[in-house]
């Protein structure tokens, strides 16, 4: 578990948010709660634009919220310690609102159901986790290592077993955080990276970590390997496969001038 102290600004916001919303929901049973909260495409279109933004708040406190939530902690707070707080605000709301807007377009053509809970913000910060991550492993359950890209296809994949209207809708926030983070979308624009003139930034509006506007783009590829390192590597295959007799006067030189480099802490060819 996650402590107090380690949670990062911005999922601090978000935290009390949704505990606020659940306790809207607990004890105003009166007020319809949940239904004033949650996205319902239909109360949309008469006015209630807020709902585009606050479903993630809405829902009954049930084990299947708790499991998301449990799963969006951990994914959400690495992923503000690697973009900012700023950008990590910019990720789950604008995740939040095109989905909603996407939602308003497919109820356009069919019933779509209404949407509550952290899946939206969930799936988008589980994308960018795994974007960010793309060479690591993850325990899922906390026992089953898994490598990111199949954790990230088995995720994906548990969307088609949502109904049929909100396969777009689901997909949406995935794509949205594909868009930040391997293209710097929304990422790098003025207008969203700096404070209005006059108006004083609340410490949540800083970056937890880095500078707002570092380009961020995974690298897919293998790190370079220079001549020099591929020649150290070949030698030390050789010696493993056929003995220290077999290498040659050159060979043993390029290995002991390169374990003298490791020893004073110089490991560049």
């Amino acid at each position: 578990m996650l402590g107090l102290d380690r949670i990062t600004p911005g999922l601090r916001q978000i935290l009390w948010l949704v505990l606020l919303g659940w306790l809207f929901q607990w004890f105003g049973p009166l007020l319809v709660a949940g239904e004033w909260l949650a996205d319902v495409p239909q109360a949309v279109l008469k006015g209630h634009i807020w709902r585009l933004l606050t479903y993630p708040l809405a829902g009954d406190l049930t084990p299947g919220t708790l499991l998301t939530a449990l799963f969006f902690l951990p994914f959400a707070s690495s992923v503000e310690r690697s973009l900012g707080t700023i950008r990590f605000r910019r990720l789950f709301w604008g995740s939040t609102l095109v989905a909603g807007i996407v939602l308003q377009l497919v109820n356009l053509m069919t019933p779509a159901p209404a949407l509550t809970g952290l899946l939206v913000p969930t799936l988008a910060v589980g994308t960018a986790f795994c974007l960010l991550n793309w060479r690591e492993t993850i325990y899922l359950m906390l026992i089953i290592p898994v490598k990111v890209p199949i954790a990230l296809a088995f995720g994906l994949a548990g969307v088609l077993l949502s109904p049929m209207a909100l396969w777009p809708v689901l997909y949406s926030p995935a794509l949205l955080a594909t868009l930040m983070i391997k293209h710097n979308w929304l990422m790098q624009m003025e207008a969203f990276s700096k404070p209005a003139s006059g108006r004083r930034r609340s410490r949540l509006g800083h970056d937890y970590k880095g500078p707002k506007v570092t380009p961020i783009r995974p690298n897919f590829r293998a790190p370079e390997v220079s001549e020099a390192e591929a020649r150290v590597d070949q030698i030390l295959d050789k010696l493993r496969h056929e003995g220290m007799a077999s290498l040659t006067a050159d060979e043993k030189e390029v290995l002991d001038s390169h374990s003298k480099r490791l020893r004073h802490g110089d490991e560049r060819m």
